[in-house]
């Protein structure tokens, strides 16, 4: 028998902790469907699909340097496939070293996991859903968290008051949106008094709609009136423009990852959390060469974030604007064009949207997470504070963004639509949600696919955040 022995496991010494465990009673054998290893930066999650609940136990072991996980699953027998699985690991994992799987017992599988450097793991099961059966997720994160970002959120999770917190970080997060407000407004100013200036915009005069004096017929006379020298038109001075005294933050949330596929279209099979990350990495490097922006990604590869966890990102980052960008699907393959969204808090939601709202929503289902009390009484706080200028301000931004797309792609609304996505949900942060094109729509998803549309449309949305903000230019 490989693996960790019974009597090992039982006089480990340096950090055994007991087992824990999901009693539940299985009435077949179980079948191992697949397993799935996502690596992130952010954490590594392995996914053990199954056909029926099963019984488990997981242990950390901890001696010296040396870190591991053992899992112990009842009613799995040791298969050539389970072996095959378990070498999905791949080498360049920041957590994980390398995964053994044995026969603990006639009807145990045992499978330990080894680690590069100590974490803190989340395990929790999942019924199934969609298209998935059972799930047993392990989430791996740092024991010691590294992103600053997700160091402050995890500081800010674990101290006695951290609703306290969340409700301060909400009303500085307000303060940002009204500052954003009164700047953008004296930027529009600013560049309208500059063109004047330069002569590039010039201002109507009274007498310029009236009537217009029509040239005279005479010729003019052949002698040259004498020239004389102007003197120099004084320039009317100017009150400089204050700069902002901090940098913009622009948080671009690529919808689904990991687990979670988001649409897949049907003639090239093309999954929008690929397109959608693809399109987001180019609006980032984008942004981030524009002077006083700086743009952030809540996922940068493969992997799936929570909704919730997303907004907590963008709140962290003390983001000024969100966008969170999704490729759109419908159940007949002519819909086609590009959406913008912003929170309705109204209820007043058209059926389709709401449909799309609650697909969107649904990634936590699909892509799993594990829920806790804490989490639902956070949201519910959140949800009772005011949106009203969260949401005025969404469709200020989302407008912009509108006029922009209509430039490379046709519209599905000459509007921006409302709907209740989870991830607009942030009562202090301007938050818009693009569907960039239908990926359920053959034409639309060969776009989706190709580099220089993915282009278009970042460059777009960014073209449309940069007015948003009073900015002049443009991204190409």
């Amino acid at each position: 028998m490989s693996g960790i022995s019974r009597r090992t496991l039982v006089n480990e010494v340096g950090g055994l902790i007991l087992f824990s465990f999901l009693p539940i009673s299985s009435a077949k054998a179980a079948q191992l469907v697949d397993l799935r290893i996502w690596p992130s930066p952010e954490y590594t999650r392995i996914t053990l699909e199954h056909d029926v609940p099963i019984p488990f136990k997981y242990t950390m072991v901890r001696n010296g340097s040396s870190v591991k996980m053992v899992v112990l699953i009842e009613g799995l027998t040791l298969t050539t496939k389970l072996k095959n699985l378990v070498s999905k690991q791949q080498p360049n994992d920041p957590y994980i070293s390398g995964i053994t799987a044995s026969q603990y017992s006639s009807k145990t599988v045992q499978l330990v996991i080894n680690f590069k450097q100590d974490v803190d793991p989340q395990v929790f099961s999942l019924k199934p859903f969609g298209e998935y059966k059972y799930r047993l997720v392990f989430d791996l994160y740092p024991a010691v968290e590294k992103d600053p970002i997700m160091a402050l959120i995890r500081k800010e999770e674990s101290e006695p008051d951290a609703i306290g917190r969340i409700l301060a970080q909400v009303a500085e997060g307000q303060q940002r949106m009204e500052e954003n407000r009164a700047e953008a407004e004296q930027d529009s100013i600013g560049d309208l008094i500059a063109g004047i200036t330069s002569g590039n915009i010039v201002p109507m005069k009274p007498g310029d709609l009236g009537y217009m004096e029509q040239p005279s017929k005479e010729k003019p006379k052949s002698s040259k009136a004498p020239v004389t020298k102007q003197p120099k038109k004084e320039q009317p001075k100017t009150t400089p423009r204050r700069g902002r005294e901090r940098v913009l933050v622009v948080m671009v949330d690529p919808g689904h990852g990991g687990e979670d596929p988001g649409a897949v279209g049907k003639r090239y099979r093309t999954k929008e959390k690929e397109v959608v990350l693809s399109i987001s990495r180019i609006l980032v490097a984008e942004l981030n060469k524009v002077q006083g922006f700086k743009a952030m990604l809540t996922r940068d590869r493969d992997y799936f974030v929570p909704l919730n966890r997303r907004v907590q990102k963008a709140r962290a980052a003390k983001a000024d604007f969100f966008v969170s960008v999704h490729a759109d699907a419908w159940v007949k393959p002519t819909a086609r064009g590009s959406s913008i969204f912003a929170l309705d808090t109204r209820g007043r939601v058209s059926t389709q949207n709401k449909w799309l709202a609650r697909n969107q929503n649904n990634a936590d289902l699909i892509g799993g997470v594990n829920v806790t009390r804490h989490d639902k009484q956070i949201a519910k706080i959140l949800l009772d504070m005011s949106f009203t200028a969260q949401v005025s301000d969404s469709l200020a931004y989302g407008k912009k963004i509108l006029t922009e797309i209509a430039k490379i792609n046709t519209l599905h609304k000459s509007r921006v639509e409302q709907a209740n996505f989870a991830v607009l949900k942030a009562p202090d942060i301007p938050s818009v949600l693009v569907e960039t094109a239908f990926i359920s729509n053959p034409q639309e998803e060969q776009k989706l696919r190709t580099r220089a549309f993915q282009r278009k449309v970042a460059c777009a949305i960014g073209n449309g955040i940069l007015k948003g903000f009073g900015r002049s230019g443009s991204l190409s």
